[in-house]
Formats: C-alpha cells, structure tokens, sequence
C-alpha cells in the first residue's frame, strides 16, 4: 500500500512541474527594460602657464566646462599617463637644409618615445607611403626613420614633367617646339607644381590610429614645412575624421618666416585635435620639440561629461568645447568640438 501511494505521489510530482513549466510558457513574464542613450564625451586637456610651462596638480573642480556655451558637469577625472599610439609622419619634400637638418634628428625622434609607446612611421611628399606598422621595437622604429637618410631633396623636375625626345608635344626644331601662330601666348615658362599630400598623410595615419586599442592615446606626430596641394582629402574633411576618431596632431614646423605667427596649416590641425604646434629651425630646437610633443600627449588631464544638448533632427550636430580653468589665465589645449549624433 505505502508503495502505491510513493508512486502516485512521484507520478503527481511529475505531473506538476509539467504543468507549471506549460503555464510559464503560456503566460511568460514580462520583461520591462528601460532604454537611455547615454555618451560620455571625452576632452584629453593639456594646461599650460607663463613660457608655455605644463600645469600640473589641477583638480576635477578646477576645471570648467562649456558646451556651445552651456556649463557641463564633469563626471569622470583623471590625471594617469597613458601609452601612446603615435604615427609619425615626415615630410620628404622638404627644402634641402631643413631635410637634411631632420635626417641629424632621428635618434631624438626615436628616443622620445617611451616602451610602452608603439611608432608607426609614414612619409609623403607627391606619394603617401607606410615605412613601418605600428610596432613597440625601438630599434624597428629607429631603424625604420634611418631609411630616410638616404632621401634627396626634391627639385621641380620632380613633378610630373616628361624628358626625353618624345616629350615635347608638337612640331619641334632642333629639339624646340614650333608654336602654331593660333597657339601664341598659350606656352608658358612656369615651373610645375609639385604635390605635398599633407592632408592625405595626415588621413591615412588617422584612419590606421582608429585601429589600434582604445586605452591608448592617439597621436599624429608630422614634421612638415606645411606645405599643402594636390590632395584627394580637404583640411576640412581630414580634421572632421581626426576628431570623430580622437586623434590629436602635434606638428613641427620648419622653414615658416619669422616670427612665427602660427598661421600655418599645421597650427590648425594642432589647434582643432587639442595637439600643438612647434616652430622651429635649429637642430636643438627640433629635437626638443620631439620629447615635449610626447610628454604633452602622454600626460593630459582627462575629462568626461554626459552632454546635455539633445540632437533635435536626424543629422549629427557639431557641438564646440570650451575649457577654462576658474580663476586663472591658463592656456588650454583640447579638441575644439565632436560631432552629436541623434
């Protein structure tokens, strides 16, 4: 009898958990989530005083925040160096004394980053070229940037002008070329133009930058006369990419007039990304700003807010960045602005 009763027992067991798993699957629970968009954004800021001395031992509180001029209230602050993810871009197509001043630099260059860094190394003048991924070997790195000591000044021939007999289009006599009489005027003695795709270097370190780890600081590092034609990419179209990407641009600039006004289009990618500029001319000079470029970009302040502009329509919305520090002139250096999207 007590046997019969256990097996029932068992059998009405089974039969209930079978019914409760059939009522929880014809009346599952609801679920309610609730849905908040939410983006930090983030400004890397480098504080500098009286002979451009770096700022050190500033507080989150010292710190004010404008958004298209609305106060915004810091939520993350941090002062921790980071590595460096640098793409180093030198410009081949410079004059001839200030590449050969360059070409004296290399073992600062290389030297300026720490071990924790990884280099990638590009040049440019009429062609963008990747001498070196990204790697943290320091002497891949200085052995890569010791490949441009054997580059030569480049001279108007250089462009795109053809030599030799069949080059010069049209009748010719004794090797001159004969001018139709409806032609007069037309010929002209003006050097060629020579391409430097500065723009378009600076795009394609940013592009392989956006690749690498995001708990790296990303950093275009260009050494450039400034001199900027030729290129697939506008400046305008070039900065939108390095600030939707958080890349910031330390340039040194030679062969500008002086004094040095910072006119340059290197002082406007600096300026845009939150990067900075250097001009400079003597070897000491270029070498130092090789380590400053790095100790700025390294050592920042770090803050981050929750925005509170809403996007109203369905195209993202430029939002432009202030950062002053309360009660004190300091110069600040950060990105301009980052781009909203609904």
């Amino acid at each position: 009898m007590r046997r019969g009763v256990r097996i029932f027992s068992t059998r009405l067991a089974k039969l209930l958990v079978v019914a409760l798993f059939l009522a929880a699957a014809a009346y599952p629970q609801q679920e309610y989530k609730i849905h908040a968009k939410v983006d930090l954004v983030v400004v890397p800021v480098t504080v500098k005083g009286s002979g451009d001395k770096l700022i050190a031992d500033l507080k989150k509180e010292d710190f004010v925040v404008l958004e298209d001029g609305r106060p915004q209230t810091v939520t993350n602050f941090t002062i921790d160096p980071v590595p460096l993810s640098a793409a180093v871009v030198l410009d081949t197509g410079l004059a001839s004394d200030s590449l050969s001043k360059i070409q004296k630099t290399f073992p600062a260059l290389a030297g300026a980053f720490s071990p924790f860094d990884e280099v990638a190394v590009y040049r440019y003048d009429k062609f963008v070229t990747k001498v070196l991924d990204f790697s943290a070997d320091a002497e891949r790195v200085e052995t890569a940037m010791n490949t441009f000591r054997e580059v030569k000044p480049r001279t108007a021939t250089d462009a795109t002008v053809a030599r030799g007999p069949f080059s010069i289009p049209g009748p010719v006599i004794n090797g001159a070329p004969v001018v139709p009489p409806v032609q007069v005027g037309v010929m002209t003695t003006s050097p060629p133009k020579i391409s430097n795709l500065l723009n378009d270097a600076i795009f394609t370190a940013a592009s392989d930058l956006a690749k690498r780890e995001h708990n790296r600081r990303k950093i275009v590092l260009v050494v450039s006369d400034g001199q900027n034609s030729g290129n697939d990419h506008s400046f305008d179209e070039t900065t939108k990419s390095l600030l939707e990407m958080g890349v910031q641009v330390y340039a040194v600039g030679l062969d500008q007039p002086f004094p040095y006004n910072k006119t340059s289009v290197l002082d406007d990618y600096a300026q845009t990304t939150g990067g900075d500029a250097y001009f400079v001319n003597s070897i000491q000079s270029i070498e130092r700003s090789y380590s400053a470029a790095t100790e700025e970009a390294r050592n920042q302040y770090v803050l981050g807010y929750i925005s509170n502009n809403e996007v109203a329509g369905a195209a993202p919305v430029f939002r432009d960045i202030q950062v002053k520090i309360a009660g004190n002139s300091f110069k600040t250096l950060h990105r301009k602005g980052y781009y909203q999207y609904p």
